[in-house]
């Protein structure tokens, strides 16, 4: 015990050029610690970001793109008649034996595309901006993404029955603690602000509540709503969203479509232009955009840690060197070397420990604060509830 008290005593500045190098060592290995938060910090975020649940059978949905062979004219003119063909098309899908479960699209859907142009107010004056998905009365939409109710009066099968178009919408739980801070809200107002319609204010009646769910594998934003809409009855090409039934992959349902089922999967004007898994376009995204991210924040990260490991094992060398007279009194006083030695590795011990706390406590403070890193559309409202909405949106 004393001779860790000694040891610590040596680190003191007013013990002469001990304590000034030890004064500077531990200023290097506060800023060394810093560094190495502010290279390593985004890694571990993508890193724990990429690994979080998405909410839903990722590895069941499946997005059939339905193109035309009429151009954009004639598909106005023939509005009706092309619809009827995308509605013969869907049931075609829907007999085959690895479809489970299939319906058409409106606009968005989880895990290809989404809406941001959604807000809602909370406490007067803050504005929160989510994810929005539009669907149809009467369709399969939760079902077939997985996606769990958390109203026990509304199972899962029933969540689109009884919805008015345009009136009745659906929210995830992070938006309903968020709103109302409780998840049993069904028959609850909520105002919704349009973006793109020069903010207009909607009123919607709370259907239900389920589970959250993620857009994207880089999305921390699991505050989402979905409308029942009228958009559908007017839009054509719309693509249809498959469940794949248990045991069948995206891979061998694409393989039979482009061989088996290539001709019996077509109509008079429509037939499948491309199909993607939401694993698919999770695994591209993650490559196109952020995978070279990824790997650039790695090679920073471990050039600054090599660098810096080769910096600081240099400085405590010569910080060591410097003290080889003390060492050598010490001999004279009858010590031995591992008792030297040990008294050194225990200082250096101390010296990093403490240098290291301090170094985390300064780097979480700015994180924290933001200086570093400022909030984005993709972090949970639901968490940060104070983001306004003149917070930097990340695209």
């Amino acid at each position: 015990m004393k001779t860790n008290k000694l040891s610590f005593i040596n680190l003191l500045p007013p013990r002469g050029e001990i304590g000034r190098g030890a004064s500077w060592l531990a200023l290097e290995l506060i800023l060394v610690t810093i560094i190495c938060w502010w290279a390593f910090d985004p890694v571990l975020e993508q890193i724990y970001i990429y690994n979080l649940p998405f909410g839903y059978d990722i590895d069941r949905v499946v997005r059939m793109e339905v193109a035309s062979t009429l151009n954009r004219s004639e598909r106005l003119e023939r509005k009706e008649e092309i619809s009827t063909e995308e509605e013969t098309l869907l049931r075609k899908l829907q007999d085959l034996d690895d479809v489970e479960v299939a319906f058409r699209s409106v606009y968005t859907a989880p895990g290809f595309y989404n809406d941001y142009n959604i807000f809602c107010r909370l406490q007067d004056s803050i504005l929160m901006r989510f994810s929005t998905t539009y669907f149809q009365q009467e369709s399969p939409i939760f079902k077939a993404y997985g996606i769990q109710s958390l109203t026990p009066e509304v199972p899962t099968e029933e969540l689109t029955k009884d919805c008015e178009e345009d009136k009745s919408v659906i929210l995830s739980r992070s938006l309903a603690l968020a709103y109302f801070g409780t998840t049993n809200v069904a028959g609850q107002t909520i105002s919704l602000y349009n973006l793109s319609n020069n903010f207009k204010e909607d009123v919607y009646r709370v259907r239900a509540v389920v589970e959250d769910v993620r857009h994207y594998w880089r999305d921390r934003s699991h505050t989402n709503c979905y409308i029942c809409s009228t958009l559908g009855n007017s839009i054509t090409n719309m693509p249809i969203i498959v469940r794949l039934r248990e045991g069948v992959s995206p891979e061998r349902f694409r393989e039979k479509c482009e061989h088996e089922w290539q001709q019996s999967l077509t109509t008079e004007h429509c037939y499948i232009r491309k199909i993607e898994s939401v694993s698919e376009k999770a695994g591209f995204d993650n490559g196109r955009l952020d995978g070279a991210l990824m790997h650039r924040n790695l090679l920073i990260a471990a050039f600054f840690a090599t660098n810096l490991a080769f910096g600081v094992l240099g400085t405590l060398l010569m910080y060591m060197r410097q003290r080889r007279e003390e060492a050598g009194v010490r001999r004279a006083f009858g010590a031995t070397r591992w008792s030297i030695f040990w008294g050194f590795i225990r200082e250096a011990w101390v010296l990093t420990t403490v240098s290291v706390f301090i170094g985390c406590i300064i780097y979480f403070q700015y994180q924290i604060s933001g200086d570093f890193y400022e909030k984005g559309v993709y972090d949970n409202p639901a968490v940060h509830p104070s983001c306004p909405f003149a917070c930097t949106f990340i695209y």
